[in-house]
């Protein structure tokens, strides 16, 4: 699946760049090597291919338009991280030491990330992901570490302020056992108990269980007028088809990352459980703002309806963007050095531009930049977080995605 580009004959009085220790002098007018370390399959399979057509986007465009560094091409190496720690350390040890990347991107699951992580900072390799659990950007990350989603902890408070937003009283909680949904749940049981409410049940369950029925009747059992069930599409499947079976009353709220619907009913979710199983399910989700036009014009390049919610592929179309614009501005593809200028050109001041051709145009005239993306206007603080993140709140009706509105955002 590597994206293959021819490479250009050697410009004859060009030295040789800098690279990363664990590199050997590139020549001047080889490709820059770019990880695509994407999850084709496992629970974050619905979104990988989404994820790797953004990421070939921005790379084909940014080389129509002449590539970096005086002519040189992005290069894309893809690789399956299969949604599991152990795969993505094997992918990522092949993209590190074999395909010789600047950087790794586009890494989804919290697991995942945090087994990568190592490997690229012992090899000074710049890490954009776009999962969310706080130990991601903790620690010692040498500036080499970019969260592209919204931290975990702050996905709490909006998913309990859809909640209160429905005037839900009682609440259950049935979560999944891993590092993201953790994150989160302090958060959201604060607001919930701030708003009034209170969890009156709380249920964790693995990620691998043949069934989820009794954690079902478990968190049920204190007789919730509301349940939240974070988690991921695979499980959140199986627990909907068991509280419908159940003839469990009160409202089901989730992510949207386990139960879009899409604005045209196609999702594996509602493919998997049938419209009458979908039906009022609630789920919010950071996303861009559909009305934004950077978004739209994303929308348009990938040739989906107008409308269509990417949760993760504008911001891995971003990352391209903003990777390839660092080494620009940095003048070196140097991982230790172009992550230097990761904030310089997202958080401004200068003239905002949306992709990454817009960017390099007036990079290499030695103008400021402000980069607002596809996914948002991008701001990073000094841990690599991204700020600003809002969510968007919608309902699963007659199979489909109804939006509700926004419900609070990342800070």
């Amino acid at each position: 699946m590597n994206s293959v580009i021819s490479r250009r004959s050697l410009v004859a009085g060009m030295g040789v760049l800098p690279f990363v220790p664990h590199l050997v002098h590139a020549q001047a007018s080889e490709p820059i090597r770019i990880g695509v370390l994407a999850p084709l399959t496992g629970g974050g399979g619905p979104y990988g291919a989404d994820i790797v057509k953004a990421s070939k986007l921005a790379a084909d465009q940014i080389n129509a338009a002449g590539g970096v560094l005086g002519g040189r091409k992005l290069e894309l190496f893809v690789e399956d991280d299969e949604t599991n720690a152990t795969a993505a350390v094997k992918a990522a040890r092949k993209l590190l030491d074999i395909d010789k990347v600047v950087a790794i991107t586009a890494v989804w699951g919290s697991a995942p990330i945090l087994a990568v992580r190592p490997l690229t900072l012992e090899k000074n390799v710049v890490l954009t992901v776009l999962g969310s659990a706080d130990e991601v950007t903790e620690g010692d990350t040498k500036g080499l570490v970019w969260r592209f989603q919204a931290r975990a902890s702050s996905w709490g408070e909006p998913a309990a302020l859809a909640i209160l937003k429905g005037g839900y009283k009682k609440i259950g909680l049935l979560h999944l056992q891993n590092p993201f949904v953790a994150s989160m749940i302090p958060s959201f049981v604060e607001t919930i108990e701030k708003g009034g409410s209170k969890v009156i049940s709380d249920v964790e369950y693995k990620p691998d269980q043949p069934s989820y029925r009794a954690e079902v009747e478990k968190v049920y059992a204190a007789n919730p007028d509301a349940v939240f069930v974070p988690g991921y599409v695979n499980q959140f499947t199986s627990i909907a088809k068991e509280i419908y079976r159940g003839g469990y009353k009160g409202k089901v709220f989730s992510l949207t990352i386990a139960a879009a619907a899409g604005i045209d009913g196609g999702s594996t979710f509602v493919k998997n459980v049938g419209k009458e199983v979908a039906e009022g399910i609630e789920h919010v989700q950071p996303i861009s703002p559909l009305d934004r036009p950077e978004y739209k014009a994303f929308v348009r390049a990938m040739g989906a309806p107008d409308g269509t919610v990417f949760p993760f592929a504008a911001l891995q179309f971003d990352a391209i963007n903003v990777v390839a614009t660092a080494i620009e501005k940095s003048k070196s593809a140097n991982p230790v050095e172009f992550a230097k200028e990761i904030i310089p050109i997202t958080n401004g001041p200068g003239t905002k531009v949306a992709t990454g051709v817009e960017a390099l145009a007036l990079v290499r005239k030695g103008e400021a930049i402000d980069f607002t993306g596809a996914g948002q206007d991008l701001k990073f603080d000094q841990r690599g977080e991204l700020l600003g993140r809002p969510f968007l709140h919608q309902v699963i009706r007659d199979g489909k995605d109804v939006v509700l509105g926004t419900v609070g955002g990342a800070a």
